[in-house]
């Protein structure tokens, strides 16, 4: 057996093409396996470590009004609560230097930066905030071009510059980063917090409770909010959070499912691959295979030896495999983890990846080449000898050599390639496998992100506003509309209220039962939204007391068209309302309802009172949008308004579209690994074909075919291939696009209604043209070095 692992290591040798695509196809399925593994288990470790080294918070209530010392303090003496901070956040104008123009930033300020008790605030660089300092959070440093430390950076106050210095760099686990915000988060104490937005007092209170469930919390939160309500301070909404568990796990979990369903498919792939070349090997040396045996080999000493070759194989690529799925688990880890704010340690390898992987690595391909090779040494001995090894003579007999054979009116370099292409359909469709699945997975997602674009596009289309303002309380309609409607570039101003509640089913008092609502109170008149109404009408001026009910919503309550519903407003007690209508609506977490501003206004006990401002401008252009956002921020700021922040709705929408762009990308890293392996694939089709036809080739160079012409050939074969490919695929990601997306639209919480991308069809045909060529560039050129002499005397 000496001999024939010599066999073996020379065949590898003088093969080297061929060796190092097979081991390639290998290694980047396995790659691709051990980077989705050690990505996802980093970022488990590394979440969870986080969110309990933070001191979590279990409840966040968004205040509409605010809170001094003495509050948060009587909050913390319930015995629910075991402990209770609160937390200031203004909008502010901020620039690095006195030529640049104003940008929005949030200023934030606790009690106390020596002594936190939740939710901490991790010190990186510098020292904490003084009367005339700030820091900035680590995050958005480079986004934003925040100036260095010891520099100084200036706040609007009163119209004018006042420059602070920068005094260090914080990580504020609260606080993502971009694009999931955009604008610049700093830290100030409550004196400079006073100096720059009039009040030191918090607009966030947070708590935790010593034993922590989800039903527990909300029971807590209702108290809370009662107690507050006697202090004459309202509550927009509230979070409760796991102590345990970021925000973000549920939706990473299932993002990571997905990906390493499609690393076991670029596995999968790299093993149909594998499956291509042994056959064509087996192919190529049945004589040898009839030699073998005539002095002396059985069946099992010669299946040992290719499975051998096999091995080889396996372990080059798991050399190149290991390492490289490490760090590129170590990069999308990293990548991920930053954009939700959470420190990556230092590198480190992922003990129980790498075993699977050298388990992949070494019985896929094993698996993946045993019965090429049992079917191979299964032949007779005299069969064997007599076998060309390639052509058995069977070409021209199968259906679709007959439906080629009958092709006319082509020009006969066309003819020739479109005839070797199909030639052996057992190898080009294993290829066209890998190259569809590819395809059909890049298309896919193209139209996931198409899909959720153009579903934020029509929410917020329905909203139909370009800019609004949210006050930090109610403030009089009439006041308010009059000031905002002598602005030039104001067509029509319209006041909502945005109220948080509770909603149940009336009569249900069990654990559990209450859910979080956000009412949007409209106009009876408004002509800027418009619902997205899956059932049921829309609001009629003449309602009373019906809504408008999310359907994702209605379906948690278990409830319908024309069933009650009880809200709970708190201190403004409990009322009940019709359901008129279903509706589609994405925005805060799904849970909105919509209500006539005035019959939800009598409930709050605040008539002729609104606390958001949607407007319509008449110039829509970006830069007009900046210049009102801007000229309202002045004007409410010298009245003395309370300003929560002024936005263009653009704004929000480009942010909202950019978060899901971070989803496309991560997605599309295992895209552009399919893509690899279909190139790497039909790159060894073509290779394969070149060795099998040597003896054509050097037919046509015989006859008076040139270098060029053998090289075209081989080019259009490769073109060929993919483009049945793409023709393939693109059915089958229409087909499979629909469940794609309504599958991750649950797992993020955002079901997004299918739209294809039709763009995304031709970018996938443009690339695969390019795959296409590049693949076959390198089996043309040596096609056409083929000269006649060494092509005749082939073995």
């Amino acid at each position: 057996m000496r001999i024939a692992y010599r066999k073996v290591i020379r065949d590898l040798w003088i093969n080297k093409g061929r060796t190092v695509l097979v081991v390639l196809s290998i290694a980047v399925g396995v790659m691709a396996v051990g980077m989705i593994l050690s990505s996802n288990t980093l970022m488990d470790r590394r979440m969870t470590e986080a969110q309990i080294a933070s001191s979590p918070s279990n409840v966040w209530l968004f205040l509409r009004g605010l809170i001094d010392d003495d509050g948060v303090a009587s909050i913390e003496r319930l015995p629910e609560v075991q402990a209770a901070q609160g937390r200031a956040g203004r909008g502010v104008s901020w620039k690095a230097f006195p030529t640049d123009g104003w940008a929005d930033a949030t200023i934030v300020a606790i009690e106390d930066y020596q002594s936190q008790e939740l939710d901490l605030l991790e010190l990186r660089e510098g020292t904490w905030p003084g009367a005339n300092s700030v820091l900035v959070e680590w995050n958005h440093v480079k986004p934003y071009g925040i100036p260095g430390l010891g520099q100084p950076i200036y706040f609007e106050v009163n119209g004018q510059a006042r420059p602070f210095t920068m005094a260090g760099i914080l990580r504020d686990p609260s606080v993502a980063a971009p694009p999931f915000t955009d604008e610049p988060s700093f830290y100030v104490t409550r004196e400079v917090m006073s100096r720059l937005a009039g009040s030191r007092n918090f607009d966030q209170l947070r708590f935790s409770i010593p034993n922590y469930t989800e039903e527990e919390a909300e029971r807590v939160s209702e108290i809370v909010e009662d107690k507050l309500a006697l202090q004459g301070i309202g509550v927009g909404f509230s979070l409760v959070r796991d102590p345990t568990r970021h925000w973000a796990q549920d939706i990473l979990d299932g993002i990571g499912l997905i990906l390493t369903v499609m690393a076991v498919a670029v596995l999968f792939l790299s093993a149909i691959l594998v499956i291509n070349t042994i056959n064509a090997v087996i192919a190529q040396q049945i004589p040898q295979i009839g030699i073998m045996k005539t002095v002396g080999g059985v069946r099992r000493q010669i299946s040992q030896m290719y499975l051998a070759g096999v091995a080889i194989y396996s372990l080059l690529a798991l050399a190149l495999a290991i390492p490289l799925g490490a760090f590129g688990g170590y990069a999308l880890a990293g990548y991920i983890l930053g954009v939700l704010n959470v420190p990556v340690l230092d590198f480190q390898f992922a003990s129980t990846s790498i075993w699977i992987q050298i388990a992949a690595g070494l019985l896929v391909p094993l698996i993946a080449a045993l019965w090429p090779i049992l079917r191979g040494v299964a032949i007779s001995v005299s069969d064997a000898i007599r076998s060309y090894g390639v052509g058995s003579g069977r070409y021209g007999m199968g259906r679709v050599d007959r439906v080629l054979a009958n092709i006319r009116g082509l020009p006969s370099m066309v003819t020739l390639s479109l005839r070797n292409t199909f030639r052996r359909m057992g190898r080009v469709t294993l290829t066209l496998a890998v190259l569809i699945m590819a395809g059909a997975v890049f298309m896919m997602v193209l139209t996931t992100h198409y899909s959720f674009t153009q579903a934020i596009a029509e929410i917020w289309g329905g909203l139909g506003f370009d800019t609004f303002v949210v006050f930090e309380g109610p403030e009089r309609i009439d006041e308010v509309e009059a000031m905002i409607e002598g602005h030039p570039n104001v067509g029509r101003v319209e006041m909502w209220v945005s109220q948080g509640a509770g909603a149940r089913v009336p009569g249900d008092t069990s654990a559990g039962s209450d859910y979080r609502i956000t009412l949007q109170g409209v106009p009876r008149d408004t002509q800027m939204y418009t619902p997205k109404l899956t059932a049921g009408r829309n609001l009629d001026p003449e309602d009373g007391h019906a809504l408008l009910l999310n359907q994702k919503l209605a379906q948690d309550l278990g409830l319908t068209l024309e069933d009650q519903i009880e809200i709970d407003m708190g201190g403004a007690g409990i009322s009940s309302w019709t359901i008129v209508g279903l509706i589609f609506d994405l925005t805060n977490d799904q849970s909105t309802a919509y209500l006539h501003v005035d019959t939800l206004n009598e409930e709050l006990h605040q008539v002729g009172r609104a606390s958001i401002a949607r407007i319509v401008s008449r110039d829509i252009t970006r830069t007009a949008q900046d210049t009102l956002v801007s000229d309202l921020e002045q004007m409410f700021e010298a009245q003395g308004t309370g300003l929560a922040f002024v936005r263009a709705s653009v704004e929000e929408q480009e942010q909202a579209q950019a978060q899901f762009g971070i989803l496309t990308t991560i997605l599309m890293t295992m895209t552009v690994v399919m893509a690899v392996v279909g190139s790497i694939g039909l790159s060894g089709t073509l290779s394969i074909n070149v060795i099998e036809r040597r003896r054509e080739i050097g037919v046509m160079r015989a006859v008076g075919a040139s270098s060029r012409d053998v090289g075209l050939i081989m080019i259009m074969e490769g073109l060929l291939l993919g483009l049945t490919s793409w023709v393939i695929a693109v059915p089958l990601s229409i087909l499979v696009g629909r469940p794609f997306v309504n599958i991750l639209g649950d797992i993020i919480q955002f079901p997004g209604p299918y739209q294809l991308s039709v763009s995304g069809l031709w970018i996938w045909l443009l690339i695969v043209v390019v795959l296409s060529l590049v693949a076959s560039w390198v089996p043309a050129k040596r096609a056409s070095q083929v000269s006649v002499n060494e092509s005749l005397a082939y073995e």
